[in-house]
C-alpha cells in the first residue's frame, strides 16, 4: 500500500547514490518518474564527486551535492531542509545520515533488516527477481510514494556536451563520414576486462573490414592494458586511456556508431546515447536480465562457464570465463548489429536476457533436452549425490532455478540449497512439482518467469 504523502507537500527531495557510473546512470528514469510524479519538488542528488558529471546537465536535477563520506555532511543536509530522502543507495552511512539530518520522510529497501529502523518509509525492490532489470529495481524502490512500474519504456537520461564532442572531433580528425567505434577497455568492481590480445584481434577486424576509427578508453589502471593493445595492433587506435573526464567521455561516446565493451559504467552512458552496442558478460556475477544495455540496439556475448569458486569479479585470478569468449564470438556480434539482427528495444530484449541468465537444475532429462535445445542451460541433478556435492555442482554451474518432478523433494537437495545460496549471486528459486505434463521450452520458461514473480 503506498504511503500516505501529499505530493504538493514534498517541496525538497534528497536522492541518495554515491556509488559506481553505471548504478548512476540506471537511477534516471526513477528520477524522471519521481519528477514527474512530485512537479513542485526540487530535486537533490548527493553522488560521488566522480560521477557527478552524469547530472551536472540533466535538467530534472536542481542541485549536485559531492559526498564527502563524513557524517558531517549532515549538517549541510539538515540546513537544506529536505522533506524527503530517497535511498538508491541502501548503506547504513547513508541511513544515519539521513536520520541525523532530521530528514521527515526517509525511503529506502527492506533488503537490509538492520537498516529498517532508519527509514520510515520502506519498499521491496525484488532484487532475487530475475525478471526485472536494475533500472525496473530502482523504480520499485518508488511504489511506497504510489510510482508503480509503467506500461511503457521510460529511458535513461544522459546529456551530452556538443561543444566538446565538436573539440574531440577537430583535434583527432574525425569526418562526418567516419565510421567509429569505440572499445572501453576496463571494469569496475563487478566484472572483469576481456583479454587484451583478443581486444587488438577485433579492433584489427574493425580497421581492416569495416574501415572503422577505433576509440579505446579507461581509466588510469587500464594503462598497461592499452599499451599492450597497441602493440599488438596492426592498425593503431586512438588513445583516450586517462585522458578524459566523465563529461568528455560522454561527449565522445555521443559520436560512436558502434560501442563494445564489458558490463561496467560507459556501456550504460553508451546505451543511454542511444549507441549500438556488444555487451560482453563474462563472468557469472554479472546477469544481462539486471544489467543488459537499456533500450538500444545491442548483442549480448556471454558463455556458461564451469568454474567452482564464489564468483568475486574484482578478486578472481583465474580467466576461465574470459577465454571463453572468443574474437569470433564478438565479431559474430558486430555483424548481427550491423545486418540488424539485434535485440532493439527492451521488450525484444527481454527473453534473450532471461535465456544468457537463468541455470537450471532438475531431475528430468525430458526438461534439460527441451531448454538445451531451445538455447538454455540446464543441467541433471545427481540422485544419489550428497548435499555437499550438490552445493558444488549448484556453484560450479551458477544454478538459480532448481526444477524437481516428483513425489517428494530430496531433503539432501534442499540442503544443498541452503548451503549455496552465500556462494551464488542470488539465491536458487526452487520449483516442486509432483507431475509435469507439458515440458516444451516456451511452457517452461513461462513458469520460471511467473515464479519469480510470485
Amino acid at each position: 500500500m503506498a504511503y500516505k504523502i501529499n505530493p504538493d507537500n514534498i517541496k525538497n527531495i534528497l536522492i541518495i547514490r554515491p556509488d559506481a557510473i553505471g548504478d548512476c546512470v540506471l537511477i534516471t528514469p526513477a528520477i524522471h518518474l519521481l519528477k514527474k510524479n512530485f512537479r513542485a519538488g526540487r530535486l537533490t542528488i548527493l553522488c560521488s564527486p566522480y560521477t557527478k558529471d552524469l547530472f551536472i546537465n540533466n535538467p530534472e536535477i536542481n542541485e549536485v551535492i559531492e559526498d564527502n563520506k563524513k557524517l558531517s555532511l549532515n549538517k549541510l543536509l539538515q540546513r537544506k531542509n529536505f522533506d524527503l530522502s530517497v535511498h538508491f543507495y541502501n548503506e547504513f552511512h547513508y541511513a544515519l545520515l539521513a536520520k541525523l539530518a532530521k530528514i521527515k520522510y526517509r525511503l529506502g529497501d527492506n533488503s537490509k533488516p538492520l537498516l529498517n529502523p532508519f527509514y520510515n518509509i520502506r519498499s521491496n525492490c525484488r532484487w532475487n527477481d530475475l525478471t526485472l532489470h536494475e533500472v525496473e529495481h530502482n523504480i520499485l524502490l518508488l511504489s511506497p510514494l504510489g510510482i508503480s512500474l509503467p506500461d511503457g519504456i521510460v529511458p535513461l537520461k544522459i546529456i551530452s556536451n556538443n561543444e566538446l564532442k565538436i573539440k574531440f572531433e577537430n583535434e583527432y580528425q574525425i569526418n562526418p563520414e567516419d565510421f567509429v567505434v569505440g572499445i572501453h577497455i576496463g571494469t569496475g568492481k563487478g566484472n572483469k576486462a576481456w583479454l587484451p590480445e583478443r581486444y587488438a584481434k577485433t579492433i584489427d577486424y574493425l580497421t581492416a573490414t569495416l574501415h572503422a576509427k577505433v576509440i579505446i578508453t579507461g581509466s588510469k589502471k587500464e594503462l598497461p592494458v592499452a599499451e599492450k593493445i597497441i602493440g599488438l595492433c596492426k592498425a593503431k587506435p586512438i588513445n583516450l586511456v586517462n585522458k578524459t573526464n566523465l563529461e568528455e567521455l560522454i561527449s565522445i561516446t555521443s559520436r560512436y556508431n558502434l560501442y563494445i565493451g564489458v558490463d561496467t559504467g560507459p556501456l550504460h552512458i553508451a546505451a543511454a546515447l542511444k549507441i549500438p552496442t556488444v555487451a560482453i558478460f563474462p563472468t557469472k556475477f554479472v546477469k544481462p536480465t539486471e544489467w543488459g544495455p537499456w533500450e538500444t540496439p545491442h548483442v549480448i556475448i556471454r558463455k556458461a562457464v564451469n568454474c567452482s569458486q564464489k564468483c568475486l569479479p574484482a578478486n578472481c585470478p583465474f580467466d576461465d570465463c574470459l577465454k571463453a569468449i572468443s574474437v569470433s564470438d564478438v565479431i559474430l556480434g558486430i555483424k548481427a548489429l550491423m545486418e540488424g539482427n539485434e535485440n532493439k528495444t527492451v521488450e525484444k530484449a527481454k527473453p534473450d536476457w532471461f535465456k544468457k541468465s537463468i541455470n537450471v537444475f532438475t531431475n528430468r532429462q525430458e526438461i534439460i533436452c527441451e531448454l538445451s535445445v531451445a538455447g538454455y542451460h540446464s543441467v541433471e541433478i545427481g540422485m544419489a549425490a550428497s548435499p555437499i556435492k550438490l552445493m558444488k555442482q549448484m556453484i560450479k554451474e551458477d544454478i538459480n532455478i532448481i526444477h524437481w518432478v516428483g513425489t517428494n523433494c530430496p531433503l539432501a537437495l534442499k540442503i544443498a540449497k541452503l548451503l549455496a545460496t552465500p556462494y551464488l549471486p542470488i539465491p536458487p528459486l526452487l520449483i516442486h512439482e509432483k507431475q509435469i505434463s507439458d515440458c516444451s521450452a516456451k511452457t517452461l520458461v513461462n513458469l520460471y518467469r511467473k515464479k519469480f514473480t510470485e
